[in-house]
């Protein structure tokens, strides 16, 4: 994780302590420096990232609700057998969890068109 070097009685820190560590050690010019920063890939997307995050969680919300009722698991079970194991996207799934995923995935995205 992190790295200490000692050289003529000065300690020189790089990195992380731990991996819960909120930020994490530097060295320029010489000098140490500590600096903090949120670490979430999410920070930074373009629109059309953003628009595939809002499908994925619309998409594992409804899956969640979904297989969370025996009675709806039944039922998508029945669809999915009537379907021939192929999703609205057209592509043929061997789950029943992937199915109802990538088919809740194209709901989103044709109700939310990327403009």
């Amino acid at each position: 994780m992190s790295e200490i070097i000692t050289s003529s009685g000065i300690d020189i820190i790089r990195g992380k302590f731990k991996k819960s560590d909120a930020g994490y050690f530097y060295v320029r010019n010489g000098k140490q420096f500590y600096r903090t920063r949120e670490e979430g890939y999410q920070k930074n997307q373009s629109p059309r990232q953003k628009w595939n995050s809002d499908a994925f969680k619309y998409a594992h919300g409804q899956l969640h609700q979904l297989m969370s009722d025996p009675a709806s698991v039944a039922q998508l079970k029945a669809e999915y057998e009537a379907a021939n194991h192929v999703a609205s996207n057209g592509k043929s799934y061997t789950t029943l969890r992937a199915w109802k995923f990538n088919s809740l995935l194209h709901e989103y995205k044709q109700s939310h068109p990327f403009e």
